[in-house]
């Protein structure tokens, strides 16, 4: 099992758990589409403002479409190919040392993603936008 199957377990426990509507395998899978997809926007950032490879495009929103290939085949694997009740099979024979790694390789991957991106792009945005 591949991280990124985790990643979609855990998430979509976790939409389970709160709400009751039905929705959780969509969430699980923009979730699981998103957080890579923050990483690679992120990568890009930081490689063209500090090391100045021209990666990106000249157009912010135009950046999207590099996680577009990306977005789509992890859609496509958890939509069709791979469902929630295999990958529950998997983590459910999951050793008691080997759930508490992966959860907290989940934590530190999802603490990572959101809230230093989100940090990074208030400070550089303070450094372009200053008054």
């Amino acid at each position: 099992m591949i991280f990124t199957d985790y990643i979609y377990y855990q998430l979509t426990n976790f939409y389970k758990n709160f709400n009751k509507d039905g929705a959780e395998k969509g969430y699980g899978i923009v979730m699981a589409c998103g957080l890579p997809c923050l990483n690679i926007v992120f990568l890009i950032i930081i490689l063209d403002n500090y090391f100045n490879t021209n990666l990106g495009p000249s157009n912010k929103y135009s950046l999207i479409l590099y996680c577009l290939p990306f977005i789509f085949l992890l859609g496509l694997r958890y939509w069709k190919f791979t469902s929630y009740e295999e990958i529950k099979e998997k983590v459910q024979k999951f050793s008691k040392i080997k759930s508490t790694i992966a959860d907290i390789l989940l934590i530190i991957y999802v603490i990572i993603s959101i809230p230093v991106f989100i940090i990074f792009g208030i400070y550089l945005g303070s450094l372009k936008n200053t008054f």
